[in-house]
């Protein structure tokens, strides 16, 4: 199978691995640092997100056809890329096992309550390791095919809910509370930044970016700003933000009380499986990218017969993190977050200025 990919199947995975922590994640982490005018904090991350979008088309259009690790080669050296290669490793590793414990807690709080949590990281490794074995570019097609009629459905529960909505929950904003939907803004800003992996696989981009691919490049971070806008309004606007930052999925408690002209109920149900699916590629695609990180690191060809000590580092690794949702919260405020501000924008970012300090030399090369 033909493993190159397009700029659109790359956009269509960032907003496919987002949806989960955009469902699950961000509306809590908001109303809780926030309050009631944490809606405003997707508009925020624009500040962030965008020019980070800026850094990695940069990258992309001054190294064409190469890699991260093969950029950073260039830009720093072979040393210092393995030892920010490590450290990407280690944060792959402690994501892992986050989104596994994640994805577990929310069956457990949604369908399976009575379920041990093994189970479900049993079978979503089963599942995974299948998945690898069709290939990467299978994955990124599933996530090309699934997300339209995805959004779709969010779309009709949004026109569905529309008359739900209470102003009184999101008006009025005072002026006093716009430093915390700064502060809070960070919730965002770290899932924005998944949009990295357009590093990971730039390799398989072909030699040069057009007009076209850079525009659907931006238009993919812009719509994740608005979505997660959309989608938090859509929360604190029926459930209200007391009741959402005390929630763990406050937008499968939010859907309970919608129905479809009054005729389909239980969509509760199929948000839950549009958060699995979205776990199930993530954990898919942080696989694949551990493996790019040994097979750099340690100048492997081939690297599948590290699935299975990998897989068995993330299933205990889980429980030595956390356990419960009180621990995951804890473990995704503090350290997922924190990790994911420096490994998606601090180190692109550093990378980005040495680029541009060195662009002539660059031009002579490429």
């Amino acid at each position: 199978m033909n493993e190159q990919l397009s700029m659109r199947q790359i956009v269509f995975m960032y907003l496919f691995i987002s949806l989960s922590p955009v469902l699950r994640q961000i509306p809590t982490a908001l109303a809780d640092e926030s309050g009631r005018s944490g809606y405003l904090s997707p508009f925020w991350s624009v500040f962030l997100i965008l020019p980070l979008a800026s850094i990695i088309i940069l990258l992309i259009k001054s190294f064409p056809s190469l890699n991260l690790y093969e950029i950073m080669v260039h830009l720093i050296g072979k040393v210092f890329a393995k030892l920010i290669i490590t450290l990407y490793l280690v944060w792959i590793i402690v994501f892992l096992t986050a989104k596994m414990n994640i994805y577990s807690l929310t069956l457990q709080f949604t369908l399976m309550p009575k379920t041990r949590s093994d189970f479900f990281m049993q079978i979503m490794l089963i599942l995974v390791f299948y998945a690898l074995l069709r290939g990467s570019k299978t994955i990124f097609r599933f996530s090309e095919f699934s997300l339209g009629p995805i959004l779709l459905l969010i779309g009709i529960l949004f026109a569905c809910a529309i008359t739900r909505l209470r102003t009184d929950y999101l008006l009025p904003v005072s002026t006093i509370n716009l430093p915390s939907t700064i502060k809070a803004s960070t919730s965002v800003i770290a899932v924005g930044g998944n949009m990295i992996i357009a590093l990971f696989f730039a390799d398989k981009l072909g030699i040069s970016l057009t007009k076209k691919q850079v525009k659907k490049f931006w238009f993919g971070a812009i719509f994740f700003i608005i979505f997660s806008f959309v989608i938090t309004v859509f929360t604190f606007g029926i459930t209200g933000a007391g009741l959402t930052a005390r929630l763990p999925f406050p937008f499968y408690i939010t859907v309970k009380s919608i129905s479809f002209f009054n005729i389909f109920e239980r969509f509760e149900v199929i948000v839950t499986l549009i958060c699995i699916l979205s776990d199930f590629i993530t954990i898919c695609i942080s696989f694949i990218i551990l493996m790019k990180l040994i097979q750099w690191l340690f100048g492997l060809e081939q690297v599948w017969f590290c699935f299975l000590p990998l897989a068995i580092i993330v299933y205990y690794f889980s429980y030595f993190l956390s356990s419960t949702q009180f621990e995951f919260n804890f473990l995704y405020r503090y350290i997922i977050v924190n990790m994911n501000l420096l490994f998606q924008y601090i180190i692109p970012f550093l990378l980005g200025l040495i680029c541009l300090l060195k662009r002539k030399y660059i031009k002579k090369q490429y």
